[in-house]
């Protein structure tokens, strides 16, 4: 599996405004903290930001517990380079979704954990008062008993990723941080330590996380000593109310220590730095780490599930060149709870370009995005939105969606999209999967096509898929001359846009058809200038 270290997880984890609001209640998962946490990988950041990568995550999640989201938003991000590792994902998924025992095990075991662990995560992230400390590190070390005890109540897998996930949960059973968990700490001279790390002779303070102990009570005992010999006459009367009135001031100090001293103390010295060996422990970070993966693969069950459309996990290779091969694909946000929405066969394998033609509004948008979110899908290990499909795996996935002007840039909009295609073209390698959206734009016509050939014969040279969507039927008819690449149009019923895309090129841009759909026809501007008395009346003689 792909391990992030238990540092690393829980700066992943600390994406929420705040654990717990004022009302002690979860706060609702922030995908945009951590997207800003992470780096990029195989997509870079305005990729993943032009292929809705935030509404993905929604359309997907059914993770029960916060560490899940965290792992499955981690992994949209970052798709495997692994194919292995999706393979064994794959077989989990089979298994957990064929075995309905296995599958309510493991949701009464996600659903047990979560109870408390937004504690955990609070402890782990400092977000504590230490005056209320010991509520919110019992309330901790409960959700590591549960991550522990509960996991052998789940039957035991037979495929390899899911049975690895249990057994890492397990393993952490062993360790010396666990038996911290169960309460055994002691402050030494050289750090907490649980009771087995002690030696006999080492000098030892015992943890107890609780107000009430010796320490709180031991000044108290003199005024309860002569209050009760002045109560029940065990003492001369006068001397025992002149000794009760002496002492009772231990009683406050007691008060004060148990309210005020113990827990700021303890904070200090035994759950900072007990928190901090849970951190070090590469056990532990193990351990919630299966959680979350085993939390992330069932979200993967549920969500393909949910859908009135077809889902199914691709079969996937890696090869030295990308392709993406579809049946009846669709959208896996616009798909989710949409009965009617219109599917499309994809094949993108041998053509290394393909051209999107057709008016705006007719779906070639959507249709590329479906694209990178499906090989976004099939790349984590997740189930497709299609009857059929088969992919490649990626090494880079960019889409380039149209730039606007900027001030900080002297070359205009056309130096600014000129520098973001250059970019891409110098990474991309026949492994690739790149969406263009109009390319070469601010610039004559001439000077346009002219560019836009010398780019597309680049990427068609380097052999990875490469889409561009286009208005210019010149540009797209220059390739259908050589013999390069394939050619997708909008179908239309009509006047109306099917959303499917079939093969041709289309050299109607329909922008009367949208013009008097908003109501700026050439019809609609003579009315207005008439009705204003900008231009006179019609003759009708």
């Amino acid at each position: 599996m792909d391990i992030i270290d238990s540092e690393k997880l829980i700066i992943e984890l600390n994406f929420r405004n705040e654990i717990i609001d004022e009302r002690n209640r979860t706060t609702p998962f922030d995908s945009s903290k951590m997207f800003n946490l992470l780096p990029p990988t195989v997509l870079d950041k305005r990729t993943l930001q032009a292929v809705e990568i935030h509404d993905l995550f929604s359309a997907i999640d059914h993770s029960i517990t916060n560490v899940g989201k965290a792992r499955l938003f981690h992994s949209l991000m970052n798709p495997s380079e692994s194919i292995e590792l999706i393979h064994a994902k794959h077989d989990s998924f089979c298994e957990l979704e064929s075995c309905h025992k296995l599958r309510e095990a493991i949701v009464d075991y996600l659903s047990e954990f979560s109870r408390n662990e937004k504690y955990l995560f609070k402890m782990l992230n400092a977000h504590m008062n230490p005056l209320m400390v010991y509520h919110d590190y019992n309330r901790a070390l409960k959700s590591i008993a549960i991550m522990q005890k509960a996991a052998d109540a789940i039957p035991r897998p037979e495929t390899v990723y899911l049975d690895s996930m249990i057994k890492s949960i397990q393993s952490f059973k062993g360790s010396p941080v666990s038996s911290m968990a169960k309460g055994s700490v002691f402050r030494t001279l050289t750090g907490v330590k649980a009771g087995e790390e002690k030696g006999f002779f080492t000098l030892a303070l015992r943890f107890r996380p609780r107000r009430i102990s010796f320490g709180s009570i031991w000044p108290a005992l003199p005024g309860l000593y002569f209050g009760g010999a002045w109560l029940f006459g065990f003492m001369n009367p006068v001397m025992a109310e002149t000794m009760f009135y002496l002492t009772s001031g231990g009683s406050l100090l007691g008060v004060v220590y148990g309210a005020l001293i113990k827990p700021m103390f303890d904070y200090e010295t035994a759950v900072l730095p007990i928190r901090r060996r849970f951190l070090e422990s590469n056990r532990f970070g193990s351990a919630v780490e299966a959680v979350a993966a085993i939390d992330e693969l069932l979200s993967f069950i549920l969500y393909a599930q949910e859908l009135d459309h077809p889902a199914v996990l691709p079969e996937i290779t890696n090869t030295d060149r990308h392709y993406f091969v579809a049946k009846e694909m669709r959208n896996p946000i616009k798909a989710k709870g949409d009965k009617s929405f219109v599917a499309n066969d994809v094949t993108l394998q041998g053509a290394r370009v393909s051209f999107i033609t057709g008016p705006n509004s007719g779906g070639k948008t959507t249709f590329c995005k479906s694209i990178v979110q499906n090989q976004i899908l099939g790349q984590i290990g997740a189930p497709v939105v299609a009857s059929s499909a088969k992919m490649n795996m990626t090494d880079k996935i960019t889409y380039q969606a149209p730039a606007f002007d900027t001030l900080n840039d002297p070359e205009g909009r056309f130096g600014t999209e000129l520098k973001v295609t250059r970019d891409i073209f110098f990474n991309v390698t026949p492994k690739s999967l790149t969406i263009l959206d109009e390319i070469a734009e601010g610039t004559t016509t001439h000077e346009k096509m002219s560019l836009s050939q010398d780019i597309m014969n680049g990427f068609y040279a380097i052999g990875g898929t490469t889409l561009l969507v286009t208005h210019s039927h010149e540009l797209v008819e220059h390739f259908q001359k050589q013999g390069k690449g394939q050619y997708l149009q909008v179908e239309f019923s009509g006047e109306e846009p099917t959303h499917r895309m079939i093969g041709g090129i289309s050299k109607e841009s329909h922008a009367l058809r949208v013009a008097r759909k908003i109501g700026f026809s050439p019809a609609d501007i003579e009315d207005y200038l008439r009705e204003q008395g900008y231009i006179g009346p019609i003759d009708k003689t």
